[in-house]
């Protein structure tokens, strides 16, 4: 697919872009200073030693994954969303919008294992005492690559770490040393809109030659190996696993929306702690919507708040994502989470050939051991105030459901807490021991799809 028609504008008359380098220079190299020209990035120091950088409405082009230094804060024109009516699109020419030029179209492209970060994304890597905030960002992305399968992240807003989701090389992400960030605040943020209009009608589109889905992928086949064409970004938010025990500490994502993503929408890797997000809306993942992967490090005091999971894992039709998912922890509380998704009448199974469980729209929480998913001794999930319904709004309940058993077509998986409250979620394994407290479920409204 040719760049320039990646690139097309949905937006007559839009202004000028202005070229990477020419923007980001001054970030990199910690230049700060005001300029005379209005539509030019202005930059002040504040009494903190913060470099606050603020951007006049415009589009910004970037082609690489930029490490965003110490101590510096990135601030649009206007704010992008209007969290009570998250799909309405802002006016652009009022925005601050960070438009990718480079983007992957190839199922075998060397993404996770790539030797070079930098010019492999494309995004923002967070280092500590960092804000971005008031800005929108599009990616170009077609396809979810392969050697991604297990996930490595490919964020528009990643912190600090590995390049790989294990650490097992020496690669980390924006060419940083991979150790963990503390206090980054994402706020108030619009992601893969601005081309969204346009290409919405290839949401859940079959797309011939992506269903050998029954064997390990191969070049002779494979499941979803051609481009889905719908122009976004791996993740919205990607937590790394980092090199460093501290991990990622104090992170705040709060009134983010987002139209659509290759990968996860928000997904939390590795140890991480006194983590908030909040006021979240993310729709059309392919894969899931929120997630938790600690794996064996055991993530702890991390809180999902009033967020809405609107369509998971449609990017790559019938065959993985839920609307909350976790893979490994200590502690974690889902507060007045909204979860609306299909019931699908063909899932593909999983693991690949069997017929025995799916993992695509099977519950509203579901609690993997997979990934290397292990719970610390005494974890605590609790999940308070949800509400669950289908894309038209219709609450899903246990009495049309089926307990602790998604295998029943047609039906959603309902488990009781250790008090007897029943709820939608899952365990597909029961080797671990995990404490799910359920709090009572929010009245259910109904979500807008658009």
């Amino acid at each position: 697919m040719l760049v320039a028609a990646l690139l097309a504008s949905p937006v007559p008359n839009a202004p000028a872009a202005h070229p990477y380098d020419e923007w980001s220079a001054p970030i990199k190299n910690g230049t700060c200073k005001d300029s005379s020209d209005p539509t030019k990035v202005q930059c002040t120091v504040q009494a903190d030693g913060v470099k606050a950088y603020r951007f006049p409405a415009g589009i910004f082009e970037i082609d690489e994954q930029l490490l965003v230094p110490e101590k510096t804060s990135i601030t649009g024109a206007a704010s992008p969303n209007d969290m009570d009516n998250p799909t309405t699109s802002p006016d652009w020419s009022k925005q601050t919008l960070f438009l990718a030029t480079k983007g992957v179209t190839e199922y075998w492209t060397n993404y996770c294992h790539a030797s070079d970060m930098v010019h492999t994304r494309v995004g923002f890597v967070l280092s500590s005492h960092t804000t971005v905030r008031d800005v929108s960002y599009q990616g170009i992305d077609t396809i979810r690559p392969a050697d991604n399968g297990a996930l490595c992240g490919g964020g528009v807003f990643e912190t600090k770490g590995c390049a790989e989701n294990d650490c097992h090389t020496q690669v980390n992400n924006g060419g940083s040393d991979g150790q963990g960030s503390a206090n980054v605040t994402i706020d108030n943020v619009r992601i893969n809109d601005y081309h969204y209009a346009e290409d919405r009608k290839l949401v859940g589109a079959d797309i011939e030659g992506n269903h050998d889905c029954n064997g390990a992928d191969t070049r002779d086949g494979c499941c979803f190996c051609e481009p889905n064409k719908v122009r976004s970004a791996q993740v919205a938010v990607w937590v790394p696993q980092t090199r460093d025990a501290p991990g990622t500490r104090g992170l705040v994502v709060r009134d983010l929306v987002s139209r659509s993503q290759q990968a996860d929408g928000v997904n939390l890797h590795g140890y991480v702690r006194d983590a908030l997000v909040q006021h979240v809306h993310i729709e059309n993942t392919g894969d899931d919507t929120f997630a938790l992967w600690g794996g064996n490090l055991f993530p702890e005091n991390v809180t999902f708040s009033q967020c809405t999971a609107v369509n998971p894992g449609v990017l790559r039709p019938n065959w993985y994502g839920n609307c909350v998912a976790t893979y490994g922890l200590k502690s974690v509380v889902f507060d007045r989470i909204t979860c609306a998704e299909p019931t699908l009448a063909h899932p593909i199974p999983q693991p690949y050939g069997s017929r025995d469980v799916t993992q695509i729209d099977t519950s509203m929480f579901v609690v993997y051991t997979s990934f290397g998913g292990q719970y610390a001794p005494g974890n605590s999930v609790r999940i308070l105030d949800w509400a669950f319904t289908d894309l038209e709004g219709r609450p899903y309940t246990a009495d049309n459901g089926t307990m602790a058993d998604p295998k029943l077509t047609g039906k959603k998986a309902w488990t009781a807490d250790d008090r007897g409250t029943v709820a939608p979620f899952f365990l597909p394994g029961k080797t671990q021991q995990v404490n799910v407290h359920v709090g009572p479920a929010a009245a259910a409204t109904a979500v807008e799809e658009a």
